[in-house]
């Protein structure tokens, strides 16, 4: 049997997930533009096989930077990071046949989309 594992990702502005690692160990966001972002109370949302797990919300002060240093931010699953790291409140963000990835801004909209499919054949 092998295995097949396509990503795709879109984004309504300079907010976008860049990344999630393949069994469910982080997220991670990255500002694109050319300024520095405030995604204070921006959310994480996920959803895997289409069950719905709790999100993962960013604090009120939160700034992405523009700068290659300050650009990305990683949240980790619990316990899986390294000290000081954000953690979301599961062991793990998921996995599943279809992921879907979701960064949602304070009034409800979804910003940012990142979906990961995997597939079965003999």
């Amino acid at each position: 049997m092998s295995q097949k594992t396509t990503f795709q990702r879109s984004a309504k502005g300079p907010l976008a997930i860049s990344q999630t690692e393949p069994t469910g160990l982080w997220v991670e966001v990255e500002n694109t533009g050319r300024k520095d972002e405030s995604i204070g109370g921006w959310r994480i949302s996920r959803k895997v096989d289409n069950k719905v797990l709790p999100y993962f919300e960013f604090p009120e002060d939160m700034v992405l930077g523009h700068s290659r240093d300050t650009r990305n931010v990683k949240i980790y699953a619990r316990g899986k990071g390294p000290a000081g790291a954000f953690e979301y409140d599961l062991e793990s963000w998921g996995t599943g046949g279809q992921v879907v990835t979701t960064l949602v801004n304070p009034s409800g909209e979804d910003k940012a989309t990142h979906v990961q499919k995997t597939s079965y054949t003999q």
